[in-house]
């Protein structure tokens, strides 16, 4: 599965956001000043030779938050704030859910305000997003939704569900028991390590959702979205018999989007930066339900 040419790179445009980043990390993951200081140093150090190798924003978000680790010592800095965001995520899902249906479309929008989730604005910022977004009448800017829906009808029987945030998994669960109904086997995917703030095995067992689903499977990296090049081979196979892929959010988006994958891939994500509206050309915070096809290239084994 080779990357297709109009795949989403990352450019010098997201080197505020990105820093950013790497200074959040660092603050979380050392106590010591000095340490501090050296384990930014080194995640900043990085961006410029990543972008030169025309790697993804969440590729090279990848290299800088393994430097801080490694520097730092600590393998899992977002951890406490993994948590908190689930605990905080599951009471507003709880509160919303009953305003919504159990048709594919209701488990769709539910699952796309999930994706509002962001550690950049903050776990409470952005449950006031979510009321917001509900309250003003919710749409998809680009709308996919009947795409998937004739598709899933053709009874699919292997899906992949490509998580994203932590938090985000109780408005990903009614999408997942929807997919479900349509038959054949959905595989709950999570990251296989510690990914910044997303979801992983170790979130999975601490909600108690471990049990939750048909198959819980992880991709083998630490790295957000889909890390081509730490990914493990059983999850690169998976990808190749998969009939569909379900992707949550931009991350997944950005390292999927373009490339020449044997199954369709339905991505569900809001527009969070100006690099990513520029690219698709989309209004800011706006949310997509977006199908890209097969690629005839691309084979199954």
């Amino acid at each position: 599965m080779t990357p297709h040419r109009d795949r989403r790179v990352c450019g010098p445009e997201c080197g505020s956001c990105l820093r950013d980043l790497a200074h959040q990390a660092a603050v979380l993951a050392a106590a010591d000043p000095d340490l501090r200081a050296r384990a930014e140093a080194e995640a900043t150090a990085a961006f410029e030779p990543a972008v030169e190798r025309g790697l993804t924003s969440p590729e090279v978000a990848n290299i800088m938050y393994r430097r801080i680790r490694r520097v730092s010592g600590t393998d899992d800095p977002f951890q406490h704030e993994k948590l908190r965001e689930m605990a905080l995520a599951r009471e507003v899902f709880d509160k919303v859910r009953p305003l919504f249906g159990d048709d594919l479309r209701s488990c769709l929008i539910l699952a796309a305000l999930g994706n509002t989730l962001d550690f950049f604005i903050g776990s409470e910022r952005a449950m006031e997003l979510i009321h917001r977004e509900i309250d003003g009448g919710f749409a998809f800017y680009h709308d996919d939704a009947d795409r998937l829906e004739k598709f899933l009808e053709g009874r699919p029987d292997r899906i992949m569900y490509l998580t994203d945030n932590a938090g985000e998994i109780y408005f990903d669960l009614p999408l997942y028991d929807k997919l479900t109904e349509f038959g054949g086997r959905v595989a709950l995917t999570v990251k296989g390590g510690p990914s910044l703030n997303d979801l992983g095995r170790a979130e999975i067992e601490a909600a108690g959702l471990a049990d939750r689903f048909q198959v819980l499977a992880d991709n083998g990296a630490d790295g957000a979205g889909v890390d081509w090049g730490a990914v493990s081979p059983e999850f690169v196979a998976s990808l190749e018999r998969a009939d569909l892929i379900v992707a949550k959010g931009m991350a997944n988006m950005e390292t999927l989007i373009g490339r020449d994958l044997p199954a369709p891939v339905f991505f569900l994500f809001k527009v969070k930066c100006r690099p990513i509206q520029d690219y698709l050309h989309a209004p800011p915070d706006t949310f997509w339900a977006l199908w890209q096809e097969a690629s005839p290239a691309a084979k199954k084994n």
